[in-house]
């Protein structure tokens, strides 16, 4: 019996994993270094302390974990922590986290991202769930309480879900909003407490176009992701009847809005874009990418959660296999599959975006007694040493 092989073509590429790795720490370290300018200008050096203890304890952890995973399986301890880039898990998890979070929280935090994220399925190139994600949701899950002295205000995102159910219709309400975080353009900057990384939405465009050109993520995804949120919230802006702001219509400035709110700018970047979670066809990741924006901005009108991105992320690994094996084949013999899908993705954004814009209520006028009270309570910076419960 002769069995004949016969080689695949196959592309190589010029990076190498440790070089697209090496690109991506520095991208993440240069947002990490704008959160450090920003709380050391506006609140002092201690809060740069507490942002590299948090860091440290999140690095530590993760070098204590994978060391012990590979004491046990008898691997190289050295080469194993070389190529499982698990302090990219690590650095991403403490930038989603707000400064006043423990480092005890962050500390079983990033064991859940590691053991149960990661290690679990095998290692580096193996795990479903973005283990970072895994960790952001332990901390929301377990440690919503627990915050040291260090307290920021409340992050835009807890204050438009809350007060202005993600619709404030009126030029009127929509200044009251921004006057709580500086205008429109510190939004953009990321001159506001929040999660320590999320925030500064210019310097994270700046850094994917980076990571783009490096050929370190693909664009697809977060073009796609970004994308499908501009034109669902145009949609939703229409359909609620939202006014129009110093002239801009509310189809330009609410979709605005959200990107500048939030973090799904560094979740399109740094997240949605992991290659091991997502899918490996190009149209597979465009229609993971899509769901991911449809299940953010169903999260956003809809669910009791100020932030729809992380169990957006976390909702489409679930779907990863299920995308795989659909976009399996000959791309050229799939492609009416992939345009029918497409449609049908299209049709569904399209449903969520006028189910979302008709059932919630628009604000369209300022409770004065309440927006008093909580200027003077929930948006103040306080001192580092009151002690604030969340």
């Amino acid at each position: 019996m002769k069995f004949n092989f016969h080689v695949s073509p196959n592309l190589k590429g010029k990076q190498t994993t440790q070089q697209i790795m090496r690109d991506l720490t520095i991208g993440l370290l240069v947002i990490f270094l704008c959160a450090c300018i920003y709380y050391g200008m506006n609140y002092g050096m201690r809060y740069v302390l507490q942002l590299f203890l948090l860091l440290a304890c999140s690095l530590l952890t993760t070098l204590v974990c994978e060391a012990i995973y590979a004491k046990i399986l008898k691997i190289d301890i050295k080469t194993f922590l070389k190529n499982s880039f698990g302090w990219v898990t690590a650095i991403i998890l403490t930038m989603m986290c707000p400064i006043s979070i423990t480092p005890f929280a962050l500390i079983i935090a990033t064991i859940f991202a590691i053991v149960i994220g990661r290690l679990l399925f095998g290692g580096f190139g193996q795990n479903i769930f973005n283990p970072a994600a895994v960790g952001r949701a332990v901390i929301f899950a377990a440690f919503a309480g627990a915050t040291t002295d260090l307290v920021t205000s409340a992050t835009p995102t807890a204050t438009i879900a809350s007060n202005y159910h993600w619709l404030p219709a009126t030029p009127e309400v929509f200044d009251s909003f921004l006057s709580e975080y500086g205008g429109f353009w510190n939004l953009f900057l990321g001159n506001y407490p929040g999660a320590i990384g999320e925030t500064f939405t210019l310097a994270i465009l700046v850094v994917g176009i980076f990571l783009i050109v490096r050929h370190v993520i693909d664009w697809r995804v977060p073009v796609m992701y970004l994308g499908t949120i501009i034109v669902m919230t145009a949609i939703i802006a229409l359909v609620s009847g939202i006014e129009s702001y110093n002239g801009i219509p509310a189809l330009l400035w609410y979709p605005a809005l959200h990107l500048v709110t939030g973090g799904i700018v560094f979740g399109a970047v740094f997240m949605l874009t992991d290659p091991v979670t997502n899918p490996t066809s190009a149209a597979g990741r465009v229609f993971f990418a899509m769901g991911a924006a449809i299940l953010t901005v169903l999260l956003r009108m809809k669910a009791n959660l100020p932030e729809g991105c992380l169990y957006s992320i976390l909702l489409m690994n679930m779907f990863t296999p299920m995308i795989e094996s659909a976009m399996d084949g000959n791309q050229l013999k799939i492609a009416k599959k992939v345009w029918i899908t497409f449609a049908c993705f299209c049709v569904l954004a399209l449903g969520v975006s006028f189910f979302a814009g008709s059932s919630v209520e628009p604000v369209r006028e300022l409770n004065t007694s309440s927006s008093a009270t909580n200027g003077a309570t929930a948006f103040e910076m306080p001192t580092i040493q009151e002690e604030v419960s969340l």
